[in-house]
């Protein structure tokens, strides 16, 4: 490696879409070209293990959200802060006051490390589902929108058990589509097939480099 290449900036990719638009595909395909990936949703899930956390979220949220070994059951957390009752969003605004800065303490921690590793990424990517929302933009050099028709959306989520109302409860608490696509500085087709999708990424990674 040259010294120009050491020195080479790591750019900072941030990827937002609609909900069930592909941003795990993308960032894996990132990753199997040589970028790390920060994923808010293992942050999050990994912090919900910590026992002040499932102490704090017991306390505003109720015994309810327990299984049987004490531990959070985020099927049930989701029910609660995603459902159709009045108090579901005043459950997920205590959730996100809980749990957000320390999903934001962890990436910043994480992005920290990557960017003084001597083993050098690609590139960064973070996949945060609210990082619009989150006021995550600022860390990032690139913000990618991942364009994926609604019925496909809609199809995706599904496959993943959830009802009609609940992806429709999870989309409305998120910015528009039309807002989103406005903060990217790119666009990529979510429904493209694996070698479309590798070609653009490393086209992206490419431009990236040559500054």
């Amino acid at each position: 490696m040259t010294s120009s290449d050491s020195l080479q900036k790591i750019f900072v990719v941030g990827l937002v879409g609609g909900i069930a638009s592909g941003k795990s595909r993308v960032a894996a395909m990132f990753a199997s070209l040589g970028a790390a990936v920060i994923d808010a949703d293992r942050l999050g899930h990994d912090i919900l293990q910590w026992p002040t956390i499932v102490r704090q979220l017991t306390q505003r949220l109720g015994p309810s959200i327990l299984n049987d070994d004490g531990q959070i059951d985020r099927r049930q957390l989701s029910k609660l802060v995603f459902g159709s009752e009045p108090d579901s969003a005043q459950r997920l605004k205590q959730l996100e006051e809980v749990l957000h800065p320390q999903i934001y303490a962890e990436a910043v921690r994480e992005l920290k490390r990557l960017l003084a590793s001597e083993r050098r990424p690609s590139a960064i990517v973070i996949d945060a589902p609210l990082l619009l929302e989150a006021q995550w933009a600022p860390m990032c050099d690139l913000i990618l929108f991942i364009d994926t028709p609604e019925e496909v959306r809609r199809g995706r989520a599904a496959q993943r058990g959830w009802s009609t109302e609940h992806f429709e409860s999870r989309e409305q608490k998120q910015w528009s589509l039309d807002a989103k696509r406005r903060a990217a500085t790119h666009i990529i087709d979510g429904t493209a097939d694996e070698t479309s999708l590798r070609s653009t990424i490393t086209r992206l990674l490419r431009e990236m480099h040559k500054g």
